[in-house]
């Protein structure tokens, strides 16, 4: 994989393979956390869980909850049509993208929704978010991959803007 700036407007990502380009259409379905409980638990966790805090917590609901959601929604929608530019060269089959640099603060949200999310559904413990991937066939194994890709990707992301 390559990140490439094609102009000041736009960040290229090229040379996708196969796995990459897969988890690339995943990122809108893997940060929506549906009904999931711990996914949404995680993603618009309380900042305190004292119970004399009613109020305040009260207030997070009524106030913070449906604007991060507005928030996450937004990134998840951005996310959505760049992808739709995922272009795939049927010689090679491997995928490029071109997105533009006003989007990558979205993809960085985006992205990290989706490794929050992913790993509340999956439960990983402190082991497997360091690097040990246990073999499974549950879907454990893959969603961690995701989880990883998706960091280095923020990485990529958060590179560019640091040149802007």
């Amino acid at each position: 994989m390559r990140i490439t700036r094609l102009d000041a407007n736009t960040v290229c990502l090229s040379e996708l393979n196969g796995l990459v380009t897969e988890l690339l259409r995943r990122v809108v379905p893997s940060a929506d956390p549906g009904d999931n409980s711990a996914a949404r638990a995680r993603l618009y966790s309380a900042p305190t869980h004292d119970a004399e805090e009613t109020e305040f917590l009260e207030d997070w609901e009524a106030y913070i909850e449906p604007e991060l959601s507005k928030l996450f929604l937004s990134s998840r929608e951005l996310i959505e049509a760049d992808l739709q530019k995922l272009r795939i060269d049927p010689a090679t089959g491997e995928g490029a993208i071109c997105i533009p640099s006003s989007h990558i603060d979205g993809w960085i949200h985006g992205l990290n929704q989706a490794r929050i999310a992913l790993a509340a559904r999956f439960d990983f413990t402190e082991d497997e978010m360091e690097g040990v991937i246990v073999p499974s066939t549950d879907g454990r194994a893959f969603a961690l991959v995701q989880v990883y890709i998706y960091a280095g990707l923020q990485q990529l992301f958060l590179s560019q803007l640091e040149h802007d």
